[in-house]
């Protein structure tokens, strides 16, 4: 969900003075190019959450203090087909979209307001400020907000955001992934992930559970998205979302979906180590 500025400079040669209308002109090389809508077209990844550094922790303001919250996951950015030289439009892959004004210096949330209810989730926030800026194939961005609860609205806010750009077809991707893994403390269970086909994996849960997903970048999606295990009392679970992000010997996770007995579940900011 952000921005920096820079700004053009100019300089001109005159020809030959026989011709004096004409002037030939260059960019000076020590200024850099301002970003033209082409370089923020494209689906662009969450780096990996750095609590130390706040790269990537949005911070919540509770009525008794304040909460950290990892943000992973992807956003996809494309033309307005209404405005396709002025504005753009991102869909993040919770199923939220947001609407781009692209300024000289940045993109900026155009209308300055946003409204998203989140059906992945099912939680409500609006987003009231958000600017993004590019080089090559690094984002930085900066967002502001408010999470709309039943009895109060609670402000959050993203001021260190970091993002790389990937593509749609990675199987260099899946490695990254691939391992056995164990779910810090405060969520217990183990994980294996194999290496299928291309870019797409397989992870099973410690109750046996398989489910596959999409590694693009350093992110793996559950894919398809919405999947079902069968468990040996009868009963089911289901998963309506798993994103994972991978760095190293860690993986970072956010996992919804619906236990066998019918209660819906949110594992939000799960950490795993590789055994």
């Amino acid at each position: 969900m952000s921005a920096r500025s820079r700004s053009p400079s100019r300089w001109f040669i005159p020809l030959a003075a026989a011709v004096l209308t004409a002037a030939a002109c260059s960019a000076d090389p020590g200024t850099p190019e301002i970003p033209s809508a082409e370089d923020y077209l494209g689906k662009w990844n969450y780096d990996r959450p750095d609590p130390a550094a706040m790269t990537n922790m949005a911070v919540l303001h509770l009525p008794t203090g304040t909460a950290q919250a990892p943000q992973i996951g992807d956003i996809v950015v494309t033309r307005d087909p209404a405005a396709p030289d002025t504005h753009l439009i991102g869909r993040t892959d919770v199923g939220c979209t947001w609407r781009f004004r692209l300024d000289p210096d940045a993109l900026r949330l155009d209308p300055p307001a946003q409204l998203c209810n989140n059906p992945t989730s099912h939680v409500s926030y609006t987003i009231t400020a958000w600017t993004a800026t590019v080089s090559g194939d690094r984002m930085t961005e900066v967002f502001s907000a408010k999470s709309h609860r039943a009895d109060r609205d609670l402000d959050f806010a993203l001021e260190k955001g970091a993002r790389t750009r990937t593509t749609e077809s990675d199987p260099a991707a899946a490695p990254a992934f691939v391992g056995a893994w164990t779910f810090a403390p405060t969520h217990q269970g183990t994980l294996t992930v194999t290496a299928d086909f291309g870019n797409r994996i397989t992870a099973v849960t410690g109750d046996g559970c398989q489910w596959t997903l999409l590694a693009r970048g350093n992110t793996a999606k559950l894919d398809p998205p919405v999947q079902t295990c069968p468990r040996s009392d009868g009963g089911t679970e289901t998963l309506t979302s798993w994103t994972i992000a991978a760095a190293g010997d860690h993986l970072d996770t956010i996992m919804i979906g619906v236990h066998a007995s019918g209660a819906a579940f949110t594992i939000g900011a799960g950490s795993l180590t590789k055994s």
